[in-house]
């Protein structure tokens, strides 16, 4: 596939099954992570220089052996889907950069999902800053999202530091600014409240609306099942 036809990038799915107790090795005397990286180690041979995506694989036996890891159950159309997958993926920041890049599923910007509910959705992957791959028919998708899908380009490559285990607001630290990533999980209005160290811009990333220009703490009013990603210079 990769010689031939000239595939440059591999989903493997599943990869787990290739270290599940009771399976049938080649090598009998192999266990079960050895023989888990003996297949993998094969395929980054027949590979060669393509991207390989790991789905659903074992964490620690996979290091060296995948350029990306699946870090979430599959996203649906749903609310719910969107916020499960979000708190999986967000969970797991730490590994995107050091162990390999995480993908977080892909984003879905068309359908029933609410505006507020899209945007939620959209942050979420924003500050995963892993892969960003579109799951929407780009021909039909809405003017307004998708002006928000390209806003998600390119990928940061730098996933958001979170100030608690809520995963309310996180903080994705650029060169030249920070972004602020804050969630309202809740199916009621919320008030967050963030500190700034310093006198700052406070601008919205989808819009450039201004939002304050002040030192010390900010207040923002945050709709039921929404989030706001804003940039602060």
């Amino acid at each position: 596939m990769r010689t031939e036809w000239g595939c440059t990038y591999f989903k493997l799915d599943a990869n787990f099954w290739g270290a599940m107790h009771g399976g049938v090795f080649h090598d009998a005397r192999a266990t079960r992570v050895e023989a888990y990286r003996r297949g993998m180690q094969a395929i980054v041979r027949g590979a060669g220089d393509a991207f390989l995506l790991g789905c659903n694989h074992p964490i620690w036996p996979s290091l060296g052996l995948v350029h990306g890891s699946r870090s979430s159950n599959d996203i649906k159309r749903s609310w719910d889907r969107v916020m499960t997958t979000a708190r999986q993926n967000l969970s797991r920041n730490w590994q995107n950069g050091r162990l390999w890049w995480n993908d977080p599923d892909a984003v879905v910007l068309a359908g029933e999902l609410t505006d507020a509910e899209c945007q939620f959705h959209a942050i979420a992957i924003y500050a995963s800053g892993g892969m960003v791959l579109s799951g929407d028919d780009l021909t039909a998708i809405p003017p307004a999202r998708a002006a928000m899908l390209r806003r998600l380009l390119p990928p940061t490559g730098i996933a958001a530091s979170f100030d608690d285990d809520t995963l309310r607001i996180g903080r994705v630290r650029l060169p030249d600014a920070e972004m602020m990533c804050l969630f309202n999980w809740d199916d009621t209005p919320r008030t967050l409240t963030v500190r700034l160290q310093d006198a700052a811009i406070v601008t919205d990333h989808w819009t450039g609306e201004p939002i304050a220009r002040r030192a010390g703490a900010l207040s923002i009013d945050m709709a039921p099942r929404s989030a706001r990603l804003l940039r602060v210079a």
